[in-house]
This record gives C-alpha cells, structure tokens and sequence, in this order.
C-alpha cells in the first residue's frame, strides 16, 4: 500500500509550505499551508514510543478507517510529474484512542517535549515568519484534540498511525506513481 504526505526538502522536522495541500494558514492575503505530517520525523518523534510503538501522521488516515497494514511505502509529489518514494513504514495501524490513553500519551509527548520543539522550532518559525504564531495555534488547537478522524480541515489529534519500524530511503528514489493524487487515499 502507498500513501502520499506533504513534500519536504528538511527531512520532516518541521513545515515549510512547499505544497498546496494541508491547513490553510492566513493573515490578510498572506498565506501558507500546514501539513501535520512535517513534524513526523524530528528527532522526538523518531526515537518517542508509546506502547513500543513510533508514531506519525499520515493523510489518508485521518479520514476513515483504515486496515493494519504491514507495509506502507510514503511518497510526495515533488512537482513536473516527479513522484518521490521516500519512506517505508512497518506495522502501520490506526492510532485508536480512549480517553485515558489520549491524556497519557499527550503527557508522555509533554514530558519528552514534543511540543517545545514544535513551539521553538528555528525552521517553521523561519519559514513562516508573520504566519507562525497563527500556525502555530492551529498545531496547538490540534495537539489538544482527543479525535483521531475529522472531516476536511476540522481539528483533530497530531499523530494518527502507529508503526514498528521505519525505512527511508533516498531523496532520488523517483517511482512512477504520478496518478496518485489524493493525500486521502490509500493506494494499492
């Protein structure tokens, strides 16, 4: 199975606004897009486990349902037709939740501080300069959902799967998926 992710060229450790799709973030006419999934790998969450489990966000489960998976090869749209493969996720399930556990694993990303990172984040302060503190209240408002699933852009939790292990691969691993267009579909 494929997903696509928002496209990164800083390995996922913090949102750049590269694409068109994600929240809209705006002031005025000035505007960007904020991808929950660009945080996915920053040094917290990569070495973070809950339940010995890592912990991401992928699009196309925050909609529906979605099976465990044992493979999940992630991949971005770089643009003129190039689609790249960057990541291969193991052991993939939906993050489901009760309400005890949501607040043990928002302390447990507190305690690890997940979100100081996220709030003093250099790159996404950097790159969204006028439109980080407004970003940055639609991470936060996110962080403090106790939702998994939502409808378009309505809030919902940071992270949505969970995997075992992680595989990434080459920045130049072009693969010739260009017809997968949606970040809401799972793809065979």
């Amino acid at each position: 199975m494929k997903a696509k992710t928002y496209q990164s060229t800083n390995d996922f450790t913090a949102p750049q606004s590269i694409s068109t799709f994600g929240i809209p973030v705006r002031v005025k006419s000035n505007f960007k897009y904020l991808g929950l999934e660009e945080f996915n790998f920053c040094k917290i969450l990569r070495d973070f486990k809950f339940n010995n489990y890592h912990l991401a966000y992928i699009p196309c489960y925050s909609t529906c349902g979605r099976p465990t998976l044992d493979k999940l090869d992630l991949f971005f749209s770089a643009g003129n037709g190039v689609t790249i493969h960057y990541a291969t996720l193991y052991d993939v399930q939906q993050l489901q939740l009760n309400d005890k556990e949501f607040k043990e694993l928002r302390a447990s990303l507190l305690n690890v501080g997940f979100q100081n990172f996220v709030e003093n984040s250099f790159d996404f302060q950097n790159n969204y300069q006028n439109l980080f503190e407004p970003a940055l209240a639609i991470w936060k408002n996110n962080f403090n959902q106790d939702k998994i699933l939502a409808r378009g852009h309505d809030p919902r939790f940071v992270l949505n799967v969970k995997y075992k292990s992680i595989q990434f691969h080459s920045i130049e691993n072009r693969v010739p998926w260009s017809n997968f267009k949606r970040a809401r579909a799972l793809y065979l």
